[in-house]
């Protein structure tokens, strides 16, 4: 079964205007990832900033995300390690597996 992205977009905007971090979070992914929407890192960084602010757990870890990559912001390994800190503290095992990808990446331009 296929997913209408455009009919859950629809949702989880509604749910995340109401203040719902997990919608704030999904809404945030969609516009990262293009799912019924076009690619808006603007866009995708306000919902996951929202959420965040909420210590939803993956959208602080994507927002590392972000900053590794330089998706839509400057590309800051500072900032990204900042905020895989503040999403392991909060739980997030994806933040555990990013922060391993950042300490690799760092370790090797600084030798």
């Amino acid at each position: 079964m296929a997913v209408d992205y455009a009919r859950a977009m629809a949702a989880y905007t509604v749910a995340a205007e109401g203040g719902d971090a997990h919608s704030q979070y999904q809404v945030g992914i969609m516009y990262d990832e293009g799912r019924g929407v076009d690619v808006d890192y603007k866009q995708a960084r306000a919902w996951l900033e929202k959420a965040a602010a909420q210590d939803d757990p993956h959208a602080v870890s994507e927002l590392g995300t972000m900053y590794f990559a330089g998706d839509g912001v400057t590309p800051s390994c500072r900032r990204a390690r900042e905020f895989c800190k503040r999403a392991i503290g909060l739980g997030s095992s994806q933040a555990v597996e990013n922060m391993q990808r950042l300490t690799e990446v760092i370790q090797k331009v600084t030798s």
